[in-house]
């Protein structure tokens, strides 16, 4: 596994809105007996509403009273608004999850002024954990882009590929390199050759024991470019959610130090925009074993956090629509021609031929769930007969099962936050920012996300000149030395010696240039690019960090005077969500 030979030394206080009742841990530091987890596992059902749930369970059984896996592990709510608006696109949500900061719509791993701050799993890989990603999306949507990349626009892939490929990543599985074209980045080819097994099928994946894995599996449908809903893939070659999940913690448990791994549900999220009431639940499912898969290795293993959360609502489903007049004399029977279906709607439309022909329309509905000739949906049935669609196809069993829906869109509620957690660790309670999600996970492994970002993320702008044509940019550090680095890459060039910075990526956004602080320091004896094992590396101590107990009636103004700083510089500093919510017995940073 990689090991990074920085270690943090302080664990950051989790500052989170303390009026809605959060219960905070104390900050882990070395005048702390605070428990921390070696292992943290976060798993994100993406777009998975609180109605997807309820709906998953009468899945199980006709009454809904067999619980889900995650039913007994909640612990809080989750707001999910960002900076300027109460729904979430993924992008900030991720970052929020990632980083614990607010940004803009589409931004991944800036905050709302796009300047980049360090993941939980970038802090990790700082304290020699082990890392990875799991992803049903291709790998560079969203949510994985979030933990893993630092750019203003959610849709430039290349850029977020780049930097996930040089990131020493452990475990990446999931699929989607076909994104982008081979002629921009040649992602599978890159990934070989820096030494990761590719892996094309269900069959490698089970039977891989390598050390860092980069999965490229082909889903049913989409192929190369994401996976399957789980009711549509074939399970002889493609793994499920659970079969990842699983393969993963088995690889990442060898590192002694512990391990970072996120998991993303993501199609549920996609069944929630077309309304595709069979894949929102079937998806739900799959999630929920992934889900009990981490908590059973968690179990046995003793010293491991598994936290799922949605990053946000989608499409406003609920069990009751305004075309059901009965509802109250409905009975469980309703939700019954769910458990009819064979495939989502995705999966269904594909057996619709190019003619149209009746037959493959009957195979579609019927794959669906539906009877061609139900009389009680007649009416949606020849909608979707005249015009084949999706959107045609999904109204036949929210109609026939009474599922209503708001939008097409994400949805601004609060979502659940589920957590398990070794015995002694304080888990958050009522209702908190998601951002203090973030802050909760990096408390749990003892990393600082503050920390984290001022050793990843030096503005050197100023100091050089960039070459937009090769993303190159060139600066003299104060010894004199020449640098050359590119944009999302790890290698440097100082004086003309490459000087490999350990998958810490250097970042070009808006317009500003951020290198490892490592690279600003002149401390590269030793790190010049080797086929050899590398030699562990010592940091140049750190300045002191000093920490400040907040006392009864303090305001942060007040702490700001007695340090000769700004509270604007604390709150920075110390990702304070409100500045008027402090309350005593909180531990700050100071400058």
């Amino acid at each position: 596994m990689n090991k990074r030979t920085i270690k943090n030394s302080l664990s950051l206080s989790l500052i989170v809105a303390l009026a809605f009742g959060v219960a905070v841990p104390q900050q882990a530091s070395a005048a702390s007996s605070a428990p921390t987890a070696k292992n943290v596992i976060m798993m994100i059902p993406d777009g998975m509403s609180v109605g997807a749930t309820t709906l998953a369970r009468y899945m199980l059984n006709e009454k809904g009273d067999v619980p889900l896996n995650l039913d007994e592990y909640v612990t809080a709510m989750v707001k999910t608004r960002w900076t300027n608006g109460p729904i979430t696109d993924s992008a900030p949500a991720a970052t929020a999850y990632a980083t614990g900061n607010k940004t803009i719509s589409g931004a991944l791993g800036v905050d709302a002024s796009l300047n980049p701050h360090a993941s939980v799993l970038e802090a990790a890989q700082l304290e020699g954990k082990a890392t990875g990603l799991i992803a049903t999306s291709e790998f560079m949507h969203a949510t994985p882009a979030g933990y893993s990349s630092h750019e203003v626009k959610r849709s430039n892939y290349a850029p977020i590929a780049e930097q996930m490929l040089n990131q020493k990543l452990d475990v990446l599985l999931g699929t989607g390199a076909a994104k982008v074209d081979t002629k921009v980045l040649d992602i599978i080819g890159i990934a070989k050759d820096k030494g990761y097994t590719v892996l094309n099928d269900r069959n490698e994946l089970l039977a891989t024991n390598a050390d860092h894995v980069w999965g490229n599996f082909t889903g049913t449908i989409s192929g190369k470019n994401n996976l399957s809903y789980d009711l549509d893939r074939d399970p002889a070659v493609e793994p499920s959610l659970a079969e990842m999940t699983t393969k993963a913690i088995e690889l990442l448990n060898r590192d002694k130090d512990g391990f970072f791994l996120m998991v993303e549900g993501s199609k549920i999220d996609w069944a929630a925009h077309a309304n595709d009431t069979v894949g929102i639940a079937t998806d739900t499912l799959a999630f929920d074993k992934a889900f009990k898969a981490a908590v059973d290795f968690a179990k046995a293993d003793g010293n491991t956090i598994v936290i799922a959360a949605t990053d946000h609502g989608n499409s406003g489903i609920t069990i009751g629509s305004n075309a059901s007049t009965t509802y109250d004399k409905d009975g469980f029977g309703i939700l019954a021609p769910l458990k009819g279906a064979a495939k989502t709607a995705e999966g269904a439309m594909v057996l619709v031929d190019k003619t149209k022909s009746e037959a493959s329309l009957d195979s579609a509905l019927k794959a669906y769930g539906i009877d061609p000739a139900d009389a009680a949906i007649a009416k949606e049935i020849a909608a979707f007969k005249a015009d084949p669609t999706t959107a045609n196809l999904v109204k036949t069993m929210s109609t026939k099962c009474a599922i209503g829906y708001t939008t097409g869109g994400h949805t601004g509620e609060d979502v659940p936050l589920y957590v398990f957690a070794p015995a002694g660790v304080k888990l958050p309670k009522g209702v908190i920012d998601n951002t203090s999600v973030a802050t909760f996970v990096a408390d749990s492994m003892g990393v600082n996300l503050s920390e984290a970002t001022s050793k990843l993320f030096v503005d050197v702008t100023s100091m050089g000149t960039m070459d937009t044509q090769t993303n190159e940019f060139t600066f003299n550090r104060k010894d004199g030395k020449l640098v050359k680095i590119k944009a999302n890459q790890s290698v440097a060039s100082v004086d003309g010696v490459p000087m490999d910075l350990d998958g810490q990526v250097a970042v070009y956004t808006d317009k500003h240039f951020y290198v490892p602080k490592q690279l600003v320091d002149n401390n590269d004896e030793q790190k010049v690019e080797q086929t050899q094992p590398k030699v562990e590396q010592t940091q140049p101590e750190e300045k002191k960090v000093v920490n400040y107990t907040v006392q009864p009636g303090d305001t942060l103004s007040e702490i700001a005077q007695k340090f000769g700083t700004t509270y604007q510089t604390i709150q920075e500093l110390n990702n304070i969500v409100d500045p008027d919510l402090i309350y005593p017995g909180q531990i700050f940073v100071m400058p």
